[in-house]
């Protein structure tokens, strides 16, 4: 009996034949469902932030009331820019008083007293006073305007009326910036319409390196030497008695009089 010889060619395979696996099309991930309690309080949230904005619209300032003796455009301008810059400022809720006059004190040196007050439901009301001009400052060959409280708030001009101090320091000024104390304006405003009082007419003020010491030249020919940390009303006496004294002797007063000792 002939048995059949089967030749095997190629390679053999040892154990179980391998399947390849097709890479499957990938599946988008399924997502859970919002829950009911995770709706609800979506539409919380919703319903917050459109109560909100609403609350905060009603209350939204949309109009600036400027109470001053002058300036009132500017002064509303200026108001409106700081409002318009603070997002918590927008709304008469979280409008800060304080903070908001301070900041426009700062920003307007021509303001002396400013106040604020809320008119709802839109409305900011500012009260101000301005500056008023004083006393004349001339430094450096370039005039200015003091107020009361020694702040330059302007330039100089011919039609001013006032006392002008010319300071021989020639120290540049700006506006707002303060130029002497308040009791220096006080001193000089006063000692002016003072000495008109007398006779005495001022045709010059002049300082040197400190405004303790001001010399007032008359129309009388001699100078008067004062000393501004002493009262007006002192230093006119002491003029007065030498004065009076001279005028007993027959003698007038050739260069000056030093009113800056007492007595």
């Amino acid at each position: 009996m002939n048995q059949r010889r089967i030749r095997v060619t190629g390679r053999p395979v040892y154990g179980r034949p391998q399947q390849f696996n097709r890479p499957s099309r990938s599946r988008g991930v399924k997502r859970p469902a919002m829950s009911m309690m995770q709706k609800r309080l979506m539409v919380i949230a919703v319903l917050v932030l459109v109560a909100g904005w609403g609350i905060w619209q009603l209350f939204a300032v949309r109009k600036v009331v400027v109470n001053a003796n002058g300036r009132q455009a500017e002064i509303e301008s200026e108001a409106r820019k700081i409002i318009d810059g603070n997002l918590w400022w927008g709304s008469l809720l979280t409008f800060d008083d304080g903070s908001f006059v301070a900041k426009l004190g700062a920003q307007d040196p021509l303001l002396r007293d400013v106040s604020v007050r809320r008119r709802w439901f839109h409305t900011v009301v500012v009260s101000a006073t301005l500056k008023a001009p004083s006393l004349g400052w001339d430094t450096g060959n370039q005039g200015y305007v003091l107020d009361r409280d020694g702040t330059v708030i302007g330039p100089l001009t011919n039609q001013t009326g006032m006392p002008v101090v010319f300071d021989g320091s020639n120290l540049p000024v700006q506006v707002g910036q303060h130029a002497a104390s308040q009791h220096f304006v006080e001193f000089t405003s006063q000692m002016v319409p003072a000495l008109a009082g007398m006779g005495i007419t001022v045709t010059r003020l002049d300082i040197k390196e400190t405004t303790l010491d001001l010399t007032a030249q008359t129309n009388k020919g001699y100078r008067l030497l004062f000393d501004t940390s002493r009262t007006v009303g002192e230093e006119l006496s002491d003029l007065r008695s030498v004065l009076a004294l001279l005028a007993s002797q027959k003698r007038a007063p050739a260069e000056y009089i030093d009113l800056r000792i007492a007595g």
